[in-house]
């Protein structure tokens, strides 16, 4: 299985973890191409501000990609975000008439 996401409560505001696995614990991640700090081993996660995501992703992102240095599995990973998290939000009017 690749990485996952969910938000987390952080402080007042939400976060996004991303947490995944990796064969050898030393392996540096990447999320969007940027190095960030994990905690944990083999199984690891790590913790971003929403406004992070926002800056390191492209606009309405439904992905991020993780990647892992690792020598088992080198590569990069799409991981899933929650559903709108990155989308605009659009007021709808509704409007009723009667007849």
């Amino acid at each position: 299985s690749g990485p996952a996401t969910k938000l987390v409560p952080c402080g007042e505001s939400s976060c996004l973890q991303v947490s995944g696995h990796r064969s050898d614990p030393s392996s540096p991640v990447h999320i969007n191409g940027r190095p960030v700090t994990v905690e944990g081993g083999k199984a690891w996660k790590v913790v971003l501000p929403l406004q992070t995501v926002r800056v390191w992703s492209a606009p309405i992102a439904r992905t991020i990609a993780v990647s892992v240095s690792d020598a088992d599995a080198p590569g990069t990973q799409q991981a899933e975000l929650p559903i709108g998290l990155l989308g605009h939000v659009t007021e709808l009017a509704l409007v009723v008439r009667g007849r």
